[in-house]
């Protein structure tokens, strides 16, 4: 999305949705699972558990973000527009975290040169190693609803059937949900999560007005709301038996999608365009860097400082971080990778017209 067509109150919610991922990770998850070392492993906090559904959020954020950036493109434009997007920035923030992983081996996390390579192409555990940071599960999510966009787009019915798919899609995630439980299916479709993704595929249908979107968003939020609580239903299990509330997660995933219901219609004079602008880029950074780096932090840091100044040297630090690299290397990257798209494009062109 450029500067012309970008929705500030899209990265407000970004600032938000990052902010409920980064107090997850450092308020609940890592006291149960003693990532962090042992003297982390205490008491985890009650609301901190419901902040993973910030992931839930940028995945309703991604659905309208990517129908907005497929207007006007075809599929080999939107695959560089993406790969331009997420991976130079990934490769340096990935790059950083295995820096402070081989520098802290006392933590146990992923480092060395082969899970390093695997995780230059953002699929790791497809090559047999693990990611070298827990939060890059999602990326591997986003990946995968960008491919099936781009199959989409390569066979042409994505231009004109949008409401169609996202209809199909709710269907199979409903019918697995209530019936398959199909581990090949949520991997493959993702049906824990297309409630998510076809909300805002959905919400951009209603703007171009397209008959049926709004029903069709109205069973994406239902979809949305079933499928978070099925998620959160399988959460006990990996977190040592902890309790996470149906109804409050319910609430948090209809509070979500009524945020991004708002803000997208949010005008820009209401909010300082150019900040608001550069908060919201370097919230994919910020989401790169934080877990492990910060899982470090705290096993070396809190022995020395505590708890409270670790925590607030930690997050000044992210976000500094976070602002560098977003200004320093993903602009000027993004910008590269575009350059060298075309460059290909063309000289593929002339290829064919020399042929």
């Amino acid at each position: 999305m450029n500067t012309a067509t970008r929705r500030p109150g899209l990265d407000v919610l970004r600032v938000l949705a990052v902010a409920a991922v980064a107090w997850f990770h450092f308020g609940f998850r890592m006291q149960v699972t003693g990532e962090a070392g042992p003297l982390m492993a205490v008491e985890p906090g009650e609301l901190a558990r419901y902040g993973y559904l910030g992931v839930s959020i940028f995945f309703a954020i991604s659905g309208y973000v990517i129908s907005i950036s497929t207007e006007g493109r075809d599929a080999y434009g939107f695959a560089v527009a993406r790969v331009a997007r997420l991976w130079p920035t990934f490769v340096v923030c990935m790059s950083l975290t295995a820096l402070v992983m081989l520098a802290v081996p006392g933590l146990g996390l992923p480092a060395g040169l082969a899970p390093y390579l695997a995780n230059l192409t953002m699929l790791a555990p497809f090559l047999g190693q693990p990611f070298m940071d827990g939060a890059y599960w999602s990326i591997v999510v986003e990946i995968i609803f960008y491919a099936w966009v781009g199959l989409l787009m390569v066979v042409r019915v994505w231009r004109n059937w949008q409401v169609w798919i996202a209809a199909v899609w709710l269907v199979i995630a409903a019918l697995d949900l209530a019936v398959f439980g199909s581990d090949l299916l949520r991997r493959l479709l993702l049906t824990d999560f297309a409630g998510f993704f076809a909300f805002g595929m959905m919400l951009r249908a209603l703007e171009r007005k397209e008959a049926a979107a709004g029903v069709v968003l109205v069973a994406a939020f239902v979809q949305s709301l079933a499928g978070a609580a099925a998620f959160a239903a399988r959460l006990p299990d990996l977190y040592v038996g902890a309790a996470f509330s149906v109804p409050v997660v319910l609430g948090s995933v209809a509070g979500g999608l009524a945020m991004l219901v708002l803000l997208v219609r949010l005008p820009a004079r209401a909010l300082p365009v150019a900040a608001v602008s550069l908060a919201g880029r370097a919230t994919y950074p910020f989401y790169l860097l934080h877990q492990h780096i910060g899982y470090a932090a705290y096993f070396l840091f809190v022995p020395i400082l505590g708890f409270a100044v670790t925590s607030m040297a930690l997050i000044a630090s992210l976000i500094a971080a976070a602002l560098l690299v977003s200004l320093v290397v993903e602009t000027p990257a993004a910008r590269g990778v575009r350059a060298l798209g075309a460059g290909l494009r063309s000289f593929a062109l002339a290829r064919i017209r020399a042929a």
